[in-house]
């Protein structure tokens, strides 16, 4: 039951805030031709790109982007310090929740495929073809990786 309310308190958060914020944020309508794709952050594993649709992550406040990635892209089990949701807009992940990674557990999700993810909830996503998802949440984002090794961060060290 407290994941539902987390859930819906967070849609409601999505949904209500940029309206009274969007016309402080310019360039928060455009068509997906214009999307301005960039390499995702330096805490994911390398291969994936970034577009911001609205908001800043790195700071407090909602926040919208797609994330584009190929075939065989996978982000370990990890965890944020706030809920996120994830929506497949094309291609195919594997997504489950838990500690560390089990393919027992996941579930396959195609274009239209939703997941919601409680803050401080174990998760991945593997991604089984090129694919993009939209990423919903409240910043600050952040990543912590449940096994240290999948950090990608650690290897730039």
């Amino acid at each position: 039951m407290r994941n539902l309310a987390a859930i819906l308190a967070g849609a409601a958060i999505s949904l209500a805030a940029p309206i009274s914020v969007m016309a402080e944020a310019p360039g928060s309508v455009f068509s997906q031709d214009k999307l301005q794709w960039k390499a995702g952050p330096a805490e994911l594993p390398r291969g994936a790109e970034v577009a911001m649709l609205f908001g800043d992550p790195t700071q407090g406040g909602p926040y919208i982007l797609r994330m584009r990635a190929p075939k065989g892209y996978k982000i370990g089990a990890h965890k944020h310090g706030g809920m996120e949701t994830m929506t497949v807009l094309s291609g195919v992940v594997r997504y489950g929740q838990g500690a560390k990674v089990d393919p027992n557990a996941e579930k396959t999700l195609a274009a239209g495929g939703f997941a919601a993810t409680p803050a401080e909830a174990g998760h991945w996503v593997n991604f089984e073809d090129d694919t993009v998802i939209q990423v919903t949440g409240v910043g600050p984002w952040n990543i912590t990786y449940l096994d240290p090794r999948d950090d990608p961060r650690a290897a730039q060290r």
